[in-house]
C-alpha cells in the first residue's frame, strides 16, 4: 500500500500552525543564553589567558 502523496488534488491543503508564545519563549531564552555566553567571554578577556588563577605574581613567588 502506497502513501498518499501530498499534493493529491483531492486531499485538502494542511495550513502550518502559527508561532506560539512557547516559540517565543524558546526563541528569548535563547537569545538570553547567547548574549550571557558572550558577555561572560568578554569579562573572563579581561583577566588574561585560561588559567586565571595562576596570576605572574603566584607564579614567580611560588606561593603556597
Amino acid at each position: 500500500m502506497s502513501l498518499p502523496s501530498s499534493s493529491s488534488p483531492g486531499q485538502p491543503a494542511v495550513q502550518k500552525q502559527g508561532t506560539n508564545i512557547y516559540t517565543v519563549m524558546l526563541i528569548l531564552a535563547f537569545l538570553a543564553l547567547v548574549t550571557g555566553t558572550v558577555l561572560l567571554s568578554m569579562e573572563l578577556q579581561r583577566y588574561g589567558s585560561y588559567p586565571w588563577w595562576q596570576t605572574p605574581a603566584s607564579a614567580v613567588g611560588g606561593g603556597s
